[in-house]
């Protein structure tokens, strides 16, 4: 059984593998000591001289990377997909209070009213600040320390601190009605750059994976233009079957029911093994629905006896529409 033959396929040989690597030091009896020992041995070597001296800064380093990654995926993923669900179900967070700017307005209304210029109501507070201002004006040009002391300078010092901080507050308000009116562009805008992240990386993802497959770092433009090509060879193949036919002058009578002679179909059949070969080696990125259309196509196309060469090539042409819009999943 250890020495029978490998099911994968010849190509891959050539390659050395981790598993190959692995079977041959377990294998391996020097002494007849066992292969474990030789390789506590080493790894007890490796933690001494590499991984001990250096530990707290791989910790570090790992704790770095985990922080970046962590960071990309907070402020990138988390932040924006919560600020779009929290806005979407209304419980977004506000940066004034309704009651503080409510509270603040009510508090000048009737510090308005005390001094006498005012109902204390919303209606009547712009005349009222308007008559304290005259007021303050009046008490300043009769002299600030004689207003001070036996005016209503202080009180109208309050008055206009009150006022400001009400203004304020409704400035602040606006600027939050504002910000709330646009938080979901905004958060859909700040969501870009994680969609893109997912797009190319999962692209890039596929990519790295099936160059693993493959074995060879090869472009999936470059995989599809060689695809296309083995098409083209099945379908040189399929035309130039039973060319005797025509040098016999009898392909009106008799090529509409020609069929592949047992030659003719085995280049058709590695022809197509070529095929199917990259196309399973590049789903994904090419999505299953379609490589599976491709594969029935492939098997409707191969009904030796059942279908003319005539056919087939019309087969053929459905197989290659389905190949082109490949190139939309690139």
């Amino acid at each position: 059984v250890e020495y029978s033959g490998s099911p994968r396929r010849p190509g891959e040989q050539r390659y050395l593998q981790l598993s190959t690597i692995i079977s041959q030091v377990k294998r391996y009896d020097f002494l007849g000591i066992p292969s474990s020992v030789l390789i506590l041995f080493a790894a007890n070597m490796f933690h001494d001289r590499v991984v001990a001296p250096h530990k707290q800064e791989m910790i570090d380093f790992a704790k770095s990377v985990f922080s970046a990654v962590w960071g990309v995926i907070e402020f990138r993923f988390y932040i924006p997909l919560k600020d779009i669900i929290l806005d979407l179900l209304n419980r977004r967070p506000r940066m004034v209070d309704p009651f503080a700017l409510s509270n603040e307005q009510t508090s000048l209304d009737n510090m308005l009213k005390d001094l006498g210029v005012g109902d204390g109501t919303r209606e009547n507070r712009a005349r009222a600040l308007a008559s304290a201002s005259r007021m303050y004006e009046e008490e300043v040009a009769g002299g600030a320390i004689r207003g001070i002391v036996r005016g209503k300078v202080a009180q109208l010092m309050l008055i206009q601190i009150q006022q400001l901080k009400a203004d304020l507050l409704q400035a602040m308000d606006t600027i939050d009605v504002l910000v709330d009116a646009n938080r979901l562009n905004v958060q859909l805008i700040a969501g870009i750059p994680a969609l893109l992240i997912v797009i190319y990386g999962t692209r890039a993802a596929f990519l790295f994976w099936s160059n693993i497959r493959m074995k060879n770092f090869r472009l999936p433009h470059d995989v599809h233009s060689e695809m296309s090509d083995y098409l083209k060879k099945v379908e040189e193949c399929l035309v130039l079957s039973n060319y005797q036919l025509d040098a016999m002058g009898r392909e009106q009578t008799v090529g509409a029911k020609a069929c592949l002679k047992p030659k003719e179909m085995g280049e058709l059949l590695l022809l197509l093994h070529s095929y199917l070969n990259l196309l399973d080696y590049m789903s994904p990125p090419f999505p299953s629905k379609q490589c599976n259309s491709i594969h029935q196509s492939v098997q409707n196309l191969l009904l030796q006896g059942q279908m003319s060469t005539k056919r087939q090539l019309d087969l053929l042409k459905v197989i290659q529409s389905k190949n082109d819009e490949l190139l939309k999943f690139i």
